[in-house]
């Protein structure tokens, strides 16, 4: 004949029970810490978006003609509307400006042989190059207006990481006077060329913001474009010169560069 349960076994039943889930869920719990704890101390996190607001979607090509001029420009667009609006802004402008410069050619008898007028371009290209906190964006515009040679000029465009527009005094601590840290090194360059020209670089590379308006933001510097005639003879074409961060690293700016 079967007994029935006492009191005391049912208490101690129940306390086993108890133990037993909690011990589960103190193991359960422990384990899942440890894994959240490797997860934030293992993987890094990132400040600058996935998705810079400066990302190209697409290409825009504006193609152009008449009897004496062709045209031909592609510029990017982006997923920031304002990022846009400096891109367009930028070609239309040059190629109205094209079509002044090329009205003569329209005339009734203007004093132009047929082959040179049919000639008279432009052509607006650009390309892109990325660095950990700058996009940048280097337009190549080749005009022919007439006469012995066609003209090259360069326009660049730096956005940061938040679709911002890295003017040049932003590159430096103290603004535009960061110049003048520049341009001694940025002289003794230009000065190395075999076409070097002593007075063009003098006059070409005065600290001003007009004379070196056009610079690519690197990891490890900058790097700044004069155009043809600015610091050198037409036949020496376009020159470059790549500045090190070491140069005017006392100076950079902590938001564009990384010390």
């Amino acid at each position: 004949m079967n007994r029935p349960t006492s009191k005391t076994t049912l208490t101690l039943l129940a306390v086993l029970v108890l133990a037993v889930i909690g011990l589960v869920f103190y193991l359960h719990h422990d384990a899942k810490g440890v894994v959240q704890n490797q997860v934030s101390e293992n993987t890094p996190v990132s400040t600058i978006p996935t998705q810079w607001p400066s990302a190209i979607v697409r290409d825009q090509t504006i193609t152009d003609s008449a009897s004496y001029y062709t045209i031909n420009a592609v510029y990017p667009v982006v997923k920031d509307d304002v990022i846009n609006s400096y891109f367009k802004n930028f070609v239309t402008s040059a190629i109205s400006q094209f079509k002044d410069d090329t009205s003569w050619a329209a005339g009734d008898g203007a004093n132009i042989a047929p082959a040179e007028a049919s000639s008279l371009s432009l052509d607006i290209k650009y390309t892109e190059q990325k660095s950990a906190r700058a996009d940048n964006f280097i337009f190549s515009v080749t005009t022919y207006t007439g006469g012995a040679h066609g003209l090259q000029a360069t326009q660049t465009f730096a956005f940061s990481p938040t679709g911002q527009q890295i003017m040049l005094p932003a590159l430096f601590k103290n603004g535009v006077t960061g110049l003048k840290t520049i341009a001694p090194y940025v002289q003794e360059e230009l000065a190395k060329s075999p076409d070097a020209d002593p007075q063009a670089i003098k006059d070409g590379t005065v600290p001003t913001e007009a004379n070196f308006q056009n610079f690519i933001i690197t990891d490890d510097g900058l790097t700044f474009i004069f155009d043809p005639y600015q610091v050198a003879p037409y036949s020496a074409g376009t020159q470059t010169v790549k500045v090190p961060l070491s140069v005017f690293k006392t100076i950079s700016s902590k938001d564009v560069f990384i010390q």
